[in-house]
């Protein structure tokens, strides 16, 4: 019985075995969904696309340059990067980093404005680099001052200089404070007994008298005799 199972035809359908049913192309199908997908990709290609309304005060408009002139409206008033000959203008009149000597006569209110400053131009320069490499641009070191990134970030970093000595200086006179008060209390001879008394009194209100205070003494009348 297997020989003879095993030298049938492929073609002979067996009792015990299962057929799954083959799904049949239909080619007028096919064409109709091939002729739609090519209509949506069609009209993809062909609609415009649709641009976001921005308010001309946006913060992300931070992040560009702006140009020179009362002429110009909406996106042309910022600039996607530098022409070598504006970039060596600013360059020109850019400066140099701060000090670590000016930043100390500063005041934490100008620190924190000077910090912000040198981050947005930090942010610019960062955006004219990257637009620069999406563009394709063959020499991206004569579109983007590499110099004036480098004084934006030695001015941050000297500015978190200037606060980390601020700070050590705060925390510093700090532990002196504490110290002459330890000293000055044994100086003085306190006990735990005379901290509790002088805690007591400093709490209590200054109208509300102490525990010995109203208490009269007994008055003696004096009897006249005839």
């Amino acid at each position: 019985m297997f020989t003879v199972s095993r030298h049938a035809s492929k073609h002979v359908l067996r009792p015990w075995t299962r057929s799954f049913a083959q799904v049949v192309n239909d080619g007028r199908r096919g064409t109709s969904q091939e002729g739609s997908s090519r209509k949506t990709s069609s009209q993809t290609r062909e609609s415009p696309p649709v641009k976001v309304p921005v308010r001309e005060d946006h913060g992300l408009y931070a992040f560009f340059r702006r140009k020179k002139g009362d002429h110009l409206a909406g996106e042309d008033r910022y600039e996607v990067f530098e022409t070598p000959e504006e970039g060596q203008m600013i360059t020109g009149h850019a400066g140099r980093a701060w000090e670590a000597s000016e930043l100390r006569n500063k005041s934490f209110k100008d620190l924190h404005t000077l910090w912000y400053v040198a981050l947005r131009e930090k942010n610019v320069l960062a955006t004219q680099r990257e637009e620069t490499r999406r563009m394709g641009v063959t020499h991206p070191a004569l579109q983007f001052s590499q110099e004036r990134s480098r004084n934006c970030r030695k001015t941050m970093a000297r500015i978190k200089l200037v606060l980390n000595e601020r700070r050590l200086a705060f925390e510093g006179a700090l532990k002196i404070a504490e110290r002459e008060q330890a000293t000055a209390k044994q100086e003085q001879g306190y006990n735990k007994e005379d901290e509790e008394i002088l805690k007591f009194q400093l709490e209590q209100e200054p109208g509300q008298p102490h525990a010995t205070q109203g208490r009269r003494k007994p008055s003696r009348r004096l009897t006249l005799t005839a």
